[in-house]
């Protein structure tokens, strides 16, 4: 920490050890006094929830994978600002206080793109919140690189079932809520930066979801209208837009069979998108040096990162978590593929005979049509221009044939797929 703008007085052992004596004086001497073996399951799951705060954990990550995508990730974020002055404002608010980053959630690497701007802004690494089941098979050991806090998904999801039937117990699952908060109070107090997904989990169906993780922002606000509480926190909006989609098919048929999909490891979720991604290439030569158009057309994988301004919650105190998300959605960017899905999907037989008769001209009339629904904070300057907009229908339409969602003659041959890009426009 010594390189950011602020050092964390962090201890793992001496925090965990004062942590775990609060939750023992307030919780298990009153539900379980004298209950070693429950006490020492309660041990074992503040120990999964305590990150270690590596110094190296991306550069590790990146530097030890075998996945083009991987090692490559930090040369693709395209990085922006609601204003101009948006990374002295994160700096400041790191250094009065305690930030809380509020991403919404494509994938397992979007954690190390906040990482990355963290890095990049300096400001320390953040604490993030995930799901136990990402701490096996060779992610195993990064999961505390990444200074990831491992929450039971057994106990907190109930579409899981607990290996310990013990854990299912009402009280159980009040004391590991209780363990929760009361690791999240220390952190905060301490000035730790945090993430967490609002939405909870990655998309099956590629909705940008509402958000879910109530109780733990309302705890962050009792946090801050506590007396005691002299840090001020401020929740810092981060939108991510990406091309890659993990996993998709995957996840999508999953999500119509009406099963769970299980996470697989994070060197492999992503590695089918990667390749995809980074051996097509486009044939189409546009006609327009747009930013947004060129950044596709010299490839690279472009991770569109849009920064909102950090909310004081000393100042808002009745800022809600939903109005935080808010700005989340104004601010993700909308991809040429994700403008086209809804596009043809809206007259798949009527699109197609467009596109068979006249091609890119063919799709013009409808494509201004739809253009003029959207909201221009999501939208590029390329849409607004008859040539940008074209240059978006043939980079859209030239990708989905690629991957084999849509046929050369424009017949939509993965129906699934176009709707999870297309949802990327439901907001």
């Amino acid at each position: 920490m010594n390189r950011r703008i602020k050092r964390i007085a962090y201890h793992y052992a001496r925090d965990r050890e004062i942590i775990f004596s609060d939750f023992r004086e307030t919780f298990l001497k009153k539900y379980f006094p004298g209950n070693k073996k429950v006490e020492l399951l309660f041990r074992k799951d503040l120990a999964k929830l305590a990150a270690n705060f590596s110094y190296l954990f991306f550069f590790q990550y990146s530097l030890f994978s075998e996945f083009w995508f991987h090692r490559n990730i930090y040369k693709s974020i395209i990085l922006s600002g609601e204003n101009d002055r948006y990374e002295e404002n994160i700096r400041q608010a790191s250094l009065g206080g305690t930030l809380i980053y509020l991403p919404n959630h494509l994938a397992h690497i979007d954690s190390l793109v906040i990482s990355w701007i963290a890095d990049y802004i300096h400001v320390p690494q953040p604490l993030f919140f995930a799901w136990n089941t990402l701490a096996r098979r060779r992610s195993s050991y990064l999961m505390p690189l990444v200074n990831a806090c491992l929450l039971n998904r057994e106990i907190m999801d109930n579409r899981y079932p607990c290996s310990y039937p013990f854990k299912n117990t009402r009280e159980y699952h009040l004391g590991y809520t209780i363990l929760i908060d009361k690791y999240l109070n220390r952190m905060l107090a301490l000035g730790v930066d945090t993430l967490v997904y609002p939405e909870g989990g990655r998309s099956y169906s590629g909705v940008v979801g509402e958000a879910k993780i109530k109780r733990i922002f309302k705890n962050v606000l009792k946090i801050q209208q506590s007396q005691q509480f002299r840090i001020t926190i401020s929740v810092v909006p981060i939108s991510l837009t990406y091309s890659l989609v993990p996993e998709a098919e995957q996840l999508i048929h999953s999500f119509y069979r009406g099963t769970i999909s299980p996470p697989s490891s994070l060197f492999h979720d992503i590695q089918r998108g990667d390749d995809l991604y980074r051996s097509f290439k486009p044939v189409y030569k546009t006609k327009t040096d747009f930013p947004f158009i060129k950044v596709f057309t010299d490839k690279g994988c472009p991770v569109f990162c849009v920064i909102g301004n950090p909310i004081s919650l000393k100042e808002k105190p009745d800022m809600t978590l939903q109005e935080c998300f808010e700005i989340v959605k104004r601010n993700l960017k909308i991809l040429p593929h994700h403008f086209i899905s809804r596009l043809l999907i809206t007259d798949p037989s009527g699109m197609a005979g467009k596109w068979k008769s006249s091609g890119i001209h063919g799709l013009m009339e409808s494509a201004c049509i739809l253009r003029d629904r959207l909201p221009k904070a999501r939208t590029n300057t390329a849409f607004y221009n008859d040539e940008g907009l074209a240059d978006i229908i043939s980079i859209g339409m030239e990708f989905l044939i690629y991957c084999g969602y849509v046929s050369p003659d424009g017949q939509i041959q993965n129906f699934p797929v176009l709707n999870y890009y297309s949802n990327a426009l439901c907001l």
